[in-house]
């Protein structure tokens, strides 16, 4: 699979701050190297911010722009895009690019696999904390902070064609929101009673459903994986650890049954916090999820 990693090193807007600096963490313990290993060929972009750091939406939307373009530019050259980021709401620039980047008919567009202990579907409304990268999930669905879709063009992502996996840390009101949306959930209790089978695919089954836009094609989909959705025991280099996490085990199965149902367009992976005594294994399982769909997307 020809792969374009696509590094994004920024925490809310800052450069090689905080979980900014995860990104090249993932480049200095070999992720390169394992992806060409397994064949695929990879290049590797790096998204910058083009103005002063002025607010930190402003910084956001600015380093979001950045990725969109690289995003755009791969999937443009049949090139699977591996975002590599600081926060979540690089997402918002993924799915710009994708937009930008292909064709898609209509009633087609790519749904969206969110992966993360939180639920990053609060709004300025609701939130306790007004933390800004708790809101990437309802920027995406246009809930919060419209100006992004102004700012990065494309089209919001239609709630239905959203599933949130693996939360366990959710705010109240938060919460009220997600359950009252048309967001598909399987939380991280339901995966423990039932079984990462039992539990998710029914749900990939009513998305893919969803998504299909009547063509013999698998409907496409971007998949999006904040670290700490995988147990603090398998990844602990990570902002926010919420005990009760998925294992890597099945989280692998988990991108397989996605795999099995779409097209991946693009990974985003967040969230990895260098500088513990756990970022080996933290970076392992990041390497492990990347080269996972990079064999998906090479085999669809």
């Amino acid at each position: 699979m020809d792969v374009t990693l696509v590094v994004v090193p920024y925490d809310l807007g800052r450069a090689e701050v905080g979980s900014g600096r995860g990104p090249r963490a993932y480049l200095e313990c070999g992720a390169v190297d394992a992806l060409r290993l397994c064949s695929h060929d990879v290049q590797i972009a790096h998204a910058e911010r083009r103005h002063e750091f002025r607010t930190e939406l402003d910084a956001v939307l600015d380093v979001n722009t950045s990725v969109a373009a690289h995003v755009a530019a791969a999937v443009h050259a049949g090139r699977l895009p591996i975002v590599l980021a600081g926060n979540c709401n690089a997402a918002l620039g993924v799915r710009a690019g994708l937009l930008t980047g292909k064709p898609y008919p209509l009633g087609g567009l790519p749904a969206l696999a969110w992966f993360d202990a939180h639920g990053d579907f609060n709004t300025p409304e609701i939130s306790r904390s007004g933390y800004l990268d708790g809101m990437p999930l309802a920027m995406l669905t246009n809930r919060a902070h419209p100006q992004a879709w102004t700012s990065l063009g494309g089209w919001p992502l239609p709630e239905r064609l959203a599933l949130h996996v693996g939360a366990r840390d959710v705010d109240p009101a938060e919460e009220v929101s997600l359950q009252t949306s048309t967001v598909l959930t399987v939380d991280a209790a339901q995966i423990a009673r039932a079984g990462i089978g039992p539990a998710l695919v029914p749900a990939l089954d009513e998305l893919a459903l969803r998504a299909n836009d009547q063509t013999a094609d698998l409907p496409p989909l971007h998949l999006h994986v904040d670290i700490d959705v995988l147990d603090p025991a398998v990844a602990p280099s990570v902002m926010f650890p919420a005990p009760g996490g998925l294992t890597l085990a099945d989280l692998l199965s988990a991108i397989d049954m996605i795999g099995a149902r779409f097209r991946l367009e693009a990974l985003s992976l967040a969230s990895f916090l260098p500088g513990g005594a756990g970022d080996g294994t933290t970076c392992a399982a990041g390497t492990a999820i990347m080269a996972t769909v990079a064999s998906i997307a090479a085999a669809s």
